[in-house]
């Protein structure tokens, strides 16, 4: 169960509470990774939380035909801190009509702006750093710009129409010296690189928070469960 839960890694995207965040001074038995030969922490977990989503702004009197709002495409740490210690790099993918449709950010904020008058669904690949030993996360994202269909003759130059998803990564029995290295790391985070649309991400309540748990604990152990089956 072990080995076929772990080659998911970090692409298993849930709503665990970062429960699994241990201390790293309590013991932890060790093995090692057949493939790469570095040292794993068995039956320990890091648990990555992160956002992202879009913004976006209708241009007004300086709208046109081809452009008639400015947005922007994020991630970004639920708490606004730095996320350094685990992002490489993250590469947006934008609609075939976008001049160099592939873009890549490699410090923060990692965020896009574009202007552009349609919908779309945007691409984000989320690269980690190496010692982290994991495959990136693609995740898909729909560009929002009218709050709804009534919203293209009620549209606003000072409110966005914001659109925002909250998921954790799950490190299955990660590498000793990455664990080690990102828990001394957690300590001593800063707040992340300012952000022009930083007043205008959305707040995640504790109610919410825990109603995602829950449903992703129920969802966790279908998976594992079928994995029983399978072995």
């Amino acid at each position: 169960r072990r080995d076929a839960l772990h080659r998911q890694g970090p692409s298993i995207l849930s709503q665990i509470g970062p429960m699994a965040q241990n201390d790293p001074s309590m013991s932890a038995k060790v093995f090692q990774d057949n493939v790469s030969g570095k040292r794993r922490l068995e039956d320990k977990e890091f648990v990555f939380p992160f956002c992202y989503g879009t913004v976006a702004f209708w241009l007004g009197k300086k709208a046109d035909e081809y452009h008639s709002h400015r947005w922007t495409v994020y991630v970004r740490d639920p708490e606004n801190k730095s996320m350094t210690h685990m992002i490489d790099r993250v590469v947006f993918k934008l609609h075939d009509s976008f001049e160099n449709s592939v873009r890549v950010v490699a410090t923060p904020p990692y965020e896009l702006t574009e202007t552009g008058w349609g919908e779309f669904e945007i691409g984000i690949t989320l690269h980690f750093k190496d010692d982290t030993g994991e495959k990136p996360i693609e995740l898909f994202h729909p560009l929002k710009l009218y709050e709804d269909q009534a919203g293209y003759d009620r549209q606003s130059t000072k409110k966005p129409v914001v659109t925002e998803k909250y998921e954790e990564a799950v490190f299955c029995e990660p590498y000793e010296g990455f664990y080690k290295r990102v828990q001394a790391d957690m300590d001593c985070r800063t707040f992340a690189a300012p952000s022009e649309i930083l007043p205008y991400y959305p707040k995640h309540t504790g109610e919410e928070e825990i109603a995602k748990i829950n449903a992703a604990r129920r969802s966790i152990l279908q998976q594992i469960q079928c994995v029983q089956r399978q072995l």
